[in-house]
Formats: C-alpha cells, structure tokens, sequence
C-alpha cells in the first residue's frame, strides 16, 4: 500500500510534486559518461543518489579471481546509490556505464537538508526509496531462485 501518487518518471522523486520537484532538482547535478566508464567504483565513501536520465548501467562485483560479475542492470529512470544514502556503509559494487550515459545526482547534504526542512518530502522520497528497494529484493530473490535451480 502507497499513500502517495505518481507524479512524474523520475524514480527518485516520483511522489513530489511541481513545486517540490523543482526544490529539490535545484540541488542535482547532471553528468554524463561515456560506453565503459565508472560512475562508482567499490569502496566509494560518497552517500549521494543517483537516477539514470538516459542510457544503461551495470552493477558489478568482482569475484575472488577478479573477474567482473553483474548483478543487475538498470535503465532510464532506474536509480542507485539509496542503500548507501540510508546506511553509511562503503560501496560493495561498482556501476559501469553499458552505453552513453546521463544522470541526476543528489548529493546527501543537499538533499538531507531540504529533507529536515520539509517532512512531506521526506516521506515521499523515503517512500519512492522504499518501493525501489522492496522491489530490487523481489527480482534478486527470483534471479537466484533461478540460479539454484539451474543447478
């Protein structure tokens, strides 16, 4: 059950309206990556959320032989970074742009402090962050029920 209404595609911010997404986009930084490049890297410290504007991404770990496994994939519209915008922790894979790449950045600052000041926003956007999560765990427990069973 949500008590908010979609409003508009950003992932991120999808239960804010007009006037709130335009508060918080003042904060976003637009960046761009070309085919192969590092958006983050494992071990990062930074607590900043990210949504895809444009393009694909690969979320990575790298096995004990070193070699490059995916976990997932995510797309226009698709964010990343929220577990370590909830939970300081290091970053524990890497994303790596799979074509040309645009994204939104929030840095955790910024947004934490529009955040304090407005508690609708803040539920909202813990609510967007909510519904991402909740539905990333859903696709991983069916990628590796999928693993096992082709085991």
């Amino acid at each position: 059950m949500n008590l908010f209404k979609r409003k508009n595609d950003n992932e991120l911010l999808k239960y804010l309206d007009e006037d709130e997404l335009e508060l918080v986009d003042q904060i976003s930084i637009k960046e761009t990556f070309q085919t192969g490049s590092f958006i983050l890297e494992e071990r990062h410290k930074n607590r900043d959320i990210f949504v895809i504007i444009k393009g694909e991404v690969s979320i990575c770990i790298l096995d004990k032989e070193k070699n490059e496994q995916e976990i997932t994939r995510l797309y226009a519209g698709g964010t990343f970074g929220e577990i370590n915008f909830i939970i300081p922790v290091q970053r524990t894979a890497y994303v790596k742009a799979l074509n040309d790449v645009t994204i939104k950045r929030y840095p955790y600052d910024k947004l934490l402090e529009i955040m304090k000041d407005n508690y609708e926003i803040s539920a909202k956007i813990f609510a967007a962050l909510n519904d991402s999560l909740a539905k990333r765990v859903v696709r991983t427990t069916q990628d590796l029920a999928r693993a096992i069973n082709k085991s």
